[in-house]
């Protein structure tokens, strides 16, 4: 199949699904009649396989929120439309109100990038294999967004500074640290990673500990510190993708340190 032909065809079918789902929405949310939902879950069950395909294709397999009457929930895009197509109790008001917005908004992202032309992509990008699974959860579905990859770094230095908390535990950081507001930034590196007198300990040369304790500093002064106080517009596709595999290295380190 060429190359339009096939945009063209992804197109209509996720335009599809999306309008069967509206339907199927609504009767939930107003006569619920149960011969018409059984007709509108089965069209959708059979559509369901290849939507969802071609979702994890343009957006990558990321997470998306269900709010619900008690809390929320993380469902993997791959699992999103199968679980809104469970019907039996899932189709009770209160139990499905939660995925109408999330799965509209996905279909119409999908869509949006279609009609932007950012999918398919017109130039191979390299893949990146994000081996940690919070950062990869974080940030996979923005690195193949259309735009504002700013939300890649912000989301990546916030996993590394959650990390180093996480990490120390918190009654050391309590005691290293009283004041919660000061738990953050270059204070929590220095007072963590002090190559002298480390809590967290990432090897017993005092040269690597040096050199560890620098790339940390200068990923919060260069990257945290500017990307949580302000949007850049401007960041570019290279430079979010970069970010997240140098701070996944350092994830890793991290992960295998020593507490003191």
């Amino acid at each position: 199949m060429e190359q339009k032909e096939k945009v063209k065809s992804v197109e209509e079918l996720l335009s599809s699904f999306l309008e069967l789902f509206t339907q199927y929405s609504d009767e939930i949310m107003g006569e619920h009649n149960q011969e018409a939902l059984d007709k509108l879950r089965t069209k959708l069950q059979r559509m369901e396989q290849g939507v969802t395909g071609y979702l994890v294709e343009i957006l990558g397999d990321g997470t998306t929120v269900i709010p619900n009457a008690v809390s929320t929930i993380n469902v993997e895009h791959s699992r999103l439309l199968p679980s809104a197509l469970l019907g039996g109790n899932n189709e009770l008001r209160h139990n499905f109100y939660g995925y109408k917005g999330p799965v509209t908004g996905l279909l119409n992202r999908a869509l949006g990038a279609i009609e932007a032309g950012i999918w398919p992509p017109k130039e191979t990008k390299p893949s990146l294999i994000i081996h940690d699974k919070e950062l990869e959860a974080r940030c996979s579905d923005l690195l193949v967004a259309p735009g504002a990859y700013d939300r890649v770094i912000r989301e990546a230095t916030t996993v590394l500074e959650n990390r180093i908390r996480t990490k120390v535990t918190h009654e050391v950081l309590s005691k290293l640290i009283p004041r919660a507001a000061e738990q953050t930034g270059e204070n929590l590196v220095n007072k963590v990673f002090n190559p002298s007198s480390p809590v967290l300990s990432i090897s017993g040369e005092r040269d690597k500990r040096i050199a560890f304790h620098k790339m940390l500093v200068g990923t919060f002064a260069y990257l945290r510190n500017p990307y949580h106080h302000q949007i850049d517009t401007a960041t570019e596709w290279s430079w979010a993708w970069s970010s997240v595999g140098f701070i996944d290295g350092m994830l890793d380190v991290i992960d295998n340190s020593t507490l003191e």
